[in-house]
């Protein structure tokens, strides 16, 4: 099973969407690793863009004074969160595949489905709305 990007995903905002869908590459990456080696780098990888991409969404949630920013920071805290306790899972070779495949879905289809497009939302950043930025 990977982790393919569908334009149902897209906010409507062309930089948000290029990062989501580096997201899905990086998490496909990570759950077709095959050794303890290449999870530990693609975990890295992950974490590392992670955050590089949550720090771009809030941001976009300051700027536009977003209402719900503090509900949907603490969603990407809890995120970090559990990719911390996956690495750790990698570090110890304790890593249910299965589990990280299922954790990763969710994550990230179900973060930008209901996080992310109420985000688009509110800032008017919808496909239509305006040209993406």
């Amino acid at each position: 099973m990977g982790f393919s990007w569908k334009d149902a995903y897209s906010i409507g905002n062309a930089k948000i969407d290029a990062e989501h869908q580096r997201l899905f590459v990086l998490a496909d990456n990570f759950s077709e690793a095959k050794d303890r080696a290449a999870r530990t780098e693609c975990a890295a990888q992950l974490f590392d863009y992670t955050r590089v991409h949550f720090g771009h969404e809030e941001a976009l949630m300051r700027e536009t004074n977003y209402p719900d920013i503090d509900a949907h920071t603490a969603q990407h805290q809890h995120l970090i969160a559990r990719l911390t306790a996956v690495a750790e899972q990698v570090a110890n070779d304790t890593l249910n595949p299965a589990e990280l495949k299922s954790f990763l879905t969710g994550w990230l289809v179900g973060h930008i489905v209901t996080f992310d497009t109420k985000l688009a939302s509110a800032v008017g950043k919808l496909k239509g709305a305006h040209p993406a930025t």
